[in-house]
């Protein structure tokens, strides 16, 4: 396998390396042995073979740690499924512990997908203008290889580099499917024997049994193209997640970017699951908009605010003085659930105190630079902006945007003694800003003309505000690759920092290992005493207004 630091193993890192010779990090996994010592222990139980292969690797290998032992569970196949899932990894193979060795498929493993995955077998390619443009692929039905159509997306650069000496190593002169829907004999068509075996991702299949919307994954060395059969994907048998079913869980939202795979409506849903104990204790209690993306990133996008007639009962509708359409509002983790079926791909709450729209609850300011300015300069100014606020006593937290700036966020209190409301806080917040971008005019600007920005970084303040909003904490971005806006430690924002590290497939799995944001309940303070220790004095009382009272 080819392990990155964050993210889960990948196939097409595997095959880059092979490919590339560059084989120096790369892991053997063994989980079972069939002879050792001059011995056929092929007749023996399962569970006899892997304490033998784990004693082998104890006594012979310790000190390397290129060749691993591969451990295993016996606890129920669907929860470890599930872990699996949340992990991002591909899925489980259950075996069965008293089961003796025997070659080939049977009845003693079976293997369950997160992804709706197939395998299939390559029968050739096919070329426009000399260019590669996509596989033809299909699956065996006892002797024949019948065709499933062609596989038009997912090819990278480096991709297609790699996969076209291997396709043209296997050039066959004849046509190798069978079937009425097999393609005919075409200029721009090229046939190959059906001995490699890629792995695809798709929408689901056609009435004529052909795959839709198929995304390359990657070659499978581990898969004899004489034993792939049509598979039914395991999305279709089991889209149900936080007891919400999903229709059309294969709809590929995310098409395939480098190293990261297509992701569908169900891994959405999935991600959504695995980070919902965390997120949701930032989105509860506020009015929430949301970025529908029903045909994936690439198809129309539209930002909605208010409930439309077939939402979820899962979410809630909050009334908002001065509106008349109820707003949405996530307060269970289910209704990420509910969200992931109408493929919202971007959570964008309100900054209000939970369950009181009408008071602000906590600063979001956004470092958004210019496109010539490089991302270790953003990360410095995060580092100013804690200074300066924190010299105001407020405690503050960091998290990617899941693009190319910077969110520094601060929770703080308003009592409704205090009589404060938005309009002070957004005060503040600009006072901070136009203070920094004064002291530094050179590195920060405060207003959004573009003609201005060359070079420098916008200190956006204006989600300040009643009815503004900030991307969530673990929402995913509409973007190519799928990132997230990832809460981080400040240890974290230093030189190096990558945001397009955090995305869904890595995200809950550093989440597990990481405590970010640790102490932001209690790290509230009252805005009153910030006010009066920026102006030097007590802030002045004011009437509130009758919207300030609804």
């Amino acid at each position: 396998m080819a392990l990155d630091r964050d993210a889960p193993p990948s196939i097409a890192a595997l095959q880059s390396a092979l490919s590339d010779g560059k084989t120096d990090q790369l892991i053997f996994f063994a989980f079972d042995l069939l002879f050792a010592d001059g011995q056929d222990l092929r007749d023996l139980p399962l569970v006899e073979r892997k304490a033998q292969l784990k004693r082998l690797l104890a006594d012979t290998l310790n000190d390397r740690p290129v060749i691993r032992y591969v451990e295993h569970f016996t606890s129920a196949g669907d929860a470890v499924l599930k872990s699996a899932c949340r992990m991002a990894l591909e899925g489980v193979v259950s075996k069965k512990l008293d089961s003796p060795y025997r070659s080939g498929r049977g009845e003693a493993w079976t293997k369950a997908k997160c992804r709706a995955g197939q395998e299939v077998v390559i029968g050739g390619w096919s070329e426009t203008n000399g260019r590669f443009r996509s596989l033809l692929v299909g699956v065996h039905r006892g002797a024949e290889l019948i065709y499933a159509g062609r596989v038009g997306t997912g090819y990278g650069r480096e991709n297609v580099r790699r996969l076209l000496p291997q396709l043209k190593r296997h050039r066959g002169r004849e046509n190798p499917f069978s079937g009425d829907s097999a393609p005919k004999p075409a200029k721009e068509v090229h046939w190959i024997k059906p001995v490699l075996v890629a792995e695809v991702q798709a929408a689901g299949r056609t009435s004529d049994g052909l795959l839709r919307q198929a995304a390359f994954k990657g070659l499978r060395a581990d898969e004899p193209a004489e034993e792939i059969e049509a598979e039914r994907p395991a999305a279709a048998r089991a889209a149900l997640v936080m007891q919400v079913k999903l229709s059309h869980p294969t709809k590929v939202l995310w098409p395939q970017s480098g190293s990261t795979p297509a992701l569908t409506k169900l891994d959405l849903a999935n991600y959504y699951e695995a980070v919902g104990p965390w997120m949701i204790e930032h989105l509860r209690g506020r009015p929430c908009s949301i970025v529908r993306a029903p045909d994936g990133i690439n198809g129309q996008r539209f930002f909605q605010r208010h409930a439309m007639p077939g939402t979820s009962s899962l979410v809630k509708l909050v009334k908002v003085s001065g509106d008349r359409k109820p707003y949405l509002q996530i307060d269970q983790e289910a209704a990420l659930a509910a969200m992931a079926q109408v493929a919202a791909l971007e959570l964008h709450p309100w900054n209000c105190e939970p369950d009181h729209p009408e008071v602000p609850g906590r600063f979001v300011f956004d470092l958004d630079p210019a496109p010539d300015v490089k991302f270790e300069r953003v990360v410095r100014a995060a580092l100013e902006l804690r200074e300066r606020l924190e010299a105001l006593g407020l405690e503050c937290f960091c998290k990617t945007t899941g693009g190319k700036g910077l969110h520094v966020v601060t929770p703080f209190t308003v009592s409704s003694r205090d009589e404060l409301g938005w309009p002070e806080a957004k005060a503040l917040a600009k006072s901070i800003c136009e203070q920094m971008a004064a002291d530094s005019p050179d590195s920060y600007l405060t207003t959004m003309a573009k003609k201005d920005r060359t070079g420098r970084i916008f200190l956006d303040y204006l989600r300040n505000d009643r009815t503004a909003t900030a991307v969530a904490p673990l929402s995913p971005r509409a973007r190519e690759g799928a990132p997230v806006s990832m809460p981080i430690a400040w240890a974290q924002v230093k030189k190096g920092l990558d945001p397009m590290r955090f995305t869904i497939a890595t995200a809950p799995a550093l989440l597990q290992r990481s405590t970010p944001w640790v102490g932001y309940e209690q790290a509230q303070r009252p805005l009153r005493e910030v006010l009066a220790k920026a102006r030097g004095a007590p802030p002045p009382r004011r009437k509130r207004s009758a919207e300030a009272c609804a």
